[in-house]
């Protein structure tokens, strides 16, 4: 059996996805309008019996969506400490490494994630105080 390699003369043609799209690049569309950041729109939830309504617009203050970007980042924080204490506990409960490595290896997987739950206790307190940091 022979295997033939057949080249096409497009095959190392950049694709569509990896083509620059930054403003004022020539591969920008025309039609692409940039929003500010500030502003989250929603399409409302409705059944199939009522009208279309128009789109929900809802405008933030900065101290508004600092207080919401530092939920998310506290959240993601409990999130990544919850995910090395159930490390930490799984390691423990294996019998198949020694306990001499796996007791300290634990202990650190505790301390970051405790150190986790502090950085985000810290990011909601100044959130909630008004610091931007």
């Amino acid at each position: 059996m022979t295997t033939r390699l057949i080249f096409h003369p497009d095959a190392a043609a950049r694709t569509a996805k990896n083509a620059p799209t930054a403003p004022g690049s020539h591969r920008q569309p025309q039609d692409r309008t940039e929003e500010s950041q500030m502003v989250a729109t929603h399409e409302p939830t409705r059944t199939a019996t009522e009208q279309r309504r128009e789109a929900v617009t809802y405008t933030y203050t900065p101290r508004e969506l600092n207080v919401l970007i530092s939920r998310e980042i506290a959240g993601r924080l409990c999130e990544i400490a919850d995910t090395l204490t159930a490390n930490a506990d799984f390691l423990l409960a294996n019998d198949d490494v020694p306990a001499s490595i796996k007791r300290p290896r634990a202990g650190v997987y505790r301390d970051v994630a405790l150190q986790l739950i502090k950085l985000a206790g810290n990011e909601l307190h100044g959130a909630w105080a008004g610091e931007v940091q």
